[in-house]
């Protein structure tokens, strides 16, 4: 019985071996008959995974199927041959730490041990290999030395999750058979550990806060603790369906990491409550106060206050310009008071006061004339930048008084014989409005021209006038 069962074990052991030398010669065989290089292993997220070809254990496909993933591997693994085994090796396309964006799929994830601890766990994972009996995986971590070996474990999965230090590694994987010898390695796979911060948004200070504000502009100068210029800022509205996010751009951040510029979108941004978030490399986040962001009625009040020179003209009267050749009285002026109370997206409303004085002096052949022509209105005044700060419109119209004082008319014919008319005075309602143009030369004072029309009705006359103006005012 002891013979039968060793042969039986021999029978076994030579179809087993027959199967394995027949299996590996196919799999050493390429298109060029050549044995294939192992090519380098990335460190990939969970799911990732090519086939066995990438460690050179498989024959390759025909050159008509081969896909251009396949052809983009084939590429990097002939620029890992040729790399010096301790060099960077394009480290930064396999750092394990580092956020590109803050979604699933990152090949980290952050948990708590019991005493609420944060801790990182790093996961490093590679292609799956059939019929092996299990991977050999070795972690080095640089130093001032060199390369220190930090872990080495035998593993029956393609992936693996460690705890490291920040710092630069590297990792090999080799590959057992099923005679327990280690029959590939892949190259040095380079990734680095960044160290995690953990931010924070201690307060901050915005002109935002309203949004038709004149100097809302979206800048957030947030204050806290490990502010970076890798940090990921966004400003989000969980109440909204689906939630806002802004992502925002940082303008500039202290030395000393305590202070960050960052500027959001103010088009994107709407009337509610929204909180800033921050992430720092590493993946620890912070959330600051709620932000409420209002859309205010602006009921800022505003006075105005100009000036002017004006030479008007008589339109119509038909008692004036009976002794008058020419229709203009160049002693005059005028003031305007305006209050802006009211701001519309559209124009400004407030409420005005103004008037203007001219002495009448005029004479002909026949009769001469002197007297005082005084108006005062009040008016509803409508202003529109058309230039913000630089360039305004000014529509206005009212009603209000006209007087003609101290009036004296003389009859040249009858004064050598003593004979005047006597002087009088006239009270009478005024209508009118205008237009006009304010040119801004800073803050707070502009240049000002007008053009009002004012009709007047006394007893015995109506008298129409235009005031073509220019003056200089403040706004307070």
């Amino acid at each position: 019985m002891a013979i039968k069962k060793l042969l039986a074990v021999a029978l076994i052991f030579a179809i087993v071996s027959f199967n394995l030398s027949a299996k590996s010669k196919k799999k050493s065989k390429n298109k060029k008959g050549k044995e294939s290089a192992p090519e380098a292993i990335l460190p990939a997220t969970e799911g990732d995974g090519a086939t066995a070809e990438s460690f050179g254990l498989e024959e390759k496909l025909p050159e008509e199927n081969s896909t251009e993933e396949n052809k983009a591997d084939e590429n990097l693994s002939e620029e890992n041959k040729n790399a010096a085994p301790d060099s960077d090796n394009n480290h930064s396309r396999y750092t394990i730490s580092a956020i590109e964006a803050p979604e699933p799929g990152l090949n980290y994830y952050v948990t708590k041990d019991e005493n609420e601890n944060i801790k990182f766990i790093q996961k490093l994972s590679w292609n799956k290999i059939a019929d092996i009996k299990h991977y050999h995986i070795t972690i080095e971590r640089q130093g001032e030395e060199g390369w220190t070996e930090v872990l080495q474990k035998d593993l029956h999965d393609n992936r693996i999750e460690v705890s490291l230090e920040a710092g630069k590694y590297r990792f090999q994987v080799g590959i057992v058979n099923l005679f327990d010898q280690l029959e590939k390695s892949s190259d040095w796979k380079f990734f680095e550990v960044l160290k995690a911060l953990q931010p924070k948004i201690e307060g901050y200070q915005t002109d935002s806060i309203y949004l038709n504000s004149k100097k809302a502009t979206g800048i957030f100068t947030l204050k806290g603790e490990n502010l970076t210029s890798g940090t990921l800022f966004t400003m989000e509205q969980r109440e909204s369906d689906p939630p806002k996010i802004i992502t925002g751009s940082i303008l500039s951040v202290s030395p000393d990491g305590q202070s960050a510029d960052v500027k959001f979108n103010i088009e994107e941004i709407e009337p509610g409550k929204y909180e800033i978030y921050a992430q720092n490399p590493g993946g620890l986040s912070v959330i600051s106060k709620t932000i409420q962001i209002k859309q205010k009625k602006d009921r800022h009040w505003r006075f105005l206050a100009s000036a002017l020179y004006s030479c008007p003209f008589t339109f119509y009267d038909g008692t004036l310009n009976n002794c008058t050749k020419y229709p203009f009285y160049p002693l005059s002026g005028g003031f305007r008071l305006e209050v802006i109370s009211f701001h519309t997206k559209r124009c400004d409303i407030g409420f005005g006061l103004g008037g203007y004085y001219s002495f009448l002096s005029n004479d002909n052949d026949k009769m001469s004339m002197t007297g005082h022509y005084v108006n005062a209105m009040g008016y509803l005044v409508c202003q529109k930048q058309l230039i913000p700060q630089k360039l305004c419109l000014d529509v206005h119209a009212g009603a209000g008084a006209a007087a003609l004082v101290d009036m004296r008319f003389t009859n040249k014919f009858f004064e050598s014989f003593l004979f005047q008319i006597k002087p009088f005075s006239s009270v009478g309602l005024a209508f009118g409005g205008g237009l006009g143009i304010q040119y801004y030369l800073g803050k707070h004072f502009y240049l000002e021209g007008n053009v009002d029309y004012i009709h007047a009705k006394f007893n015995d006359m109506n008298l129409g006038m235009v005031y073509p103006s220019l003056g200089f005012g403040g706004k307070f």
